[in-house]
Formats: C-alpha cells, structure tokens, sequence
C-alpha cells in the first residue's frame, strides 16, 4: 500500500491533534483577558468541585502527569488563586483549595469556557456536538 496525504490526513491521531489545536484557539480567544491556558482552567475548576483533592488525583482527572499538575499548581498559586496544604495522613502529599480569588478567576475563566463550547456547537450543530463528545468519550474508554 502507498500511503496518500489524503489517508494520512485522516487518520485519528492527525484529526485529534488538529481537534485539539482548534479547541485551544478557540478557548484562547474566548479567554484571552484572563491568562488561562484550558488546563489552568480544568485544574482550578476540579480544585474547585473537589476541596482538598491531591494532586495524584487531579492529574487522573485531567489526564495530566505529576510533574506538570505540580508546575500548573505552582503558577496558580503563585497568582493567588489556590493554596496547597500538606496532607495530615500522609506528608508527602498536597492538599488543594481555591482561594477567593481563585473562585472570581473561574467563574470569569468558566463564562469564557461556555463561550469557546458554544461556537463549538454552533458551526457543528447541536446534535452533532453532542455525538462528538459522546464519541471523543468512547475513544477515550479504548485503553481502560
């Protein structure tokens, strides 16, 4: 078989990476005037639901190695916006919580999030989004 640029461009680690790429231009945009990269985002929004959530487990939610779930923490709590508090069970492990600050930046950061998910839908359409995420969930379940 001989490869083609057209079979190669759509293939499903292409197409993911160029999805990815368009969901961070679009966040971007949206979230501009905050200073928040998606992962800053995700990692504020989870410190958030979950209080007191360590960063092993965060870094399971985000799909984000130890390393940098620890540097993202450090940048935002270098802004103020979380705080790290050493675990009583086990020493070695950080406990996180948003600061008030840190809930302002979210909720602002969140309404831009929203923003990026609607024009999302828009050009898509609803229903079609909405199989997206329901396949991009299935691609991910390949593995576990």
């Amino acid at each position: 078989m001989i490869v083609t640029a057209e079979w190669m461009e759509g293939t499903h680690g292409i197409l993911l990476r160029r999805c990815q790429q368009v969901a961070l231009a679009i966040f971007t945009e949206e979230a501009s005037d905050f200073g928040f990269s998606p992962t800053q985002y995700s990692v504020l929004a989870f410190i958030h639901i979950e209080p007191g959530i360590n960063q092993n487990m965060l870094g399971d939610h985000i799909a984000l190695d130890r390393s940098s779930v620890t540097k993202c923490g450090d940048t935002l709590e270098e802004r103020g916006l979380l705080k790290r508090i050493v675990d009583k069970n086990d020493r070695r492990a950080r406990l996180l919580h948003i600061t008030d600050e840190g809930a302002v930046a979210l909720a602002q950061v969140h309404e831009a999030a929203l923003k990026a998910r609607r024009r999302i839908e828009a050009a898509m359409g609803r229903e079609r989004f909405e199989n997206f995420i329901e396949d991009m969930k299935a691609f991910c379940d390949v593995l576990r």
